[in-house]
């Protein structure tokens, strides 16, 4: 009979590795956030999507972040200095205000705190 043991392992250390990077690229944004607001004026920022979600990021997922007060002038400038703090290309970035999935971001997104 086949054991599936070395198979269990191996899927168990991929799920640590990956949850791992999470809470990596969880921390880089965070500090992205803070450094963020030094340059660029919003209001609150919610970081959501599989980043948030314990063993819900793959290798490959985007990281999502949702911003109030972030005006359509700095939008893509606060995309690629996110993308080049955290070093991951693929930043999507949601302004809140009217957003169809305002209030379920704010409800199962990880608030980011501005320090001070």
């Amino acid at each position: 009979m086949f054991s599936t043991a070395v198979l269990e392992r191996a899927i168990v250390k991929e799920e640590e590795n990956r949850e791992k990077l999470r809470k990596q690229l969880l921390k880089g944004l965070i500090e992205a956030l803070d450094k963020l607001a030094q340059e660029i004026p919003f209001d609150e920022a919610y970081i959501f999507g599989s980043v948030s979600r314990p063993y819900g990021f793959r290798r490959g997922s985007d990281l999502d972040i949702g911003f109030k007060g972030l005006n359509d002038e700095n939008f893509f400038r606060a995309m690629s200095f996110i993308s080049r703090e955290v070093g991951v290309d693929n930043v999507d970035l949601v302004q809140l205000e009217g957003h169809r999935l305002e209030d379920k971001i704010k409800q199962e997104g990880i608030r980011w705190n501005r320090k001070g």
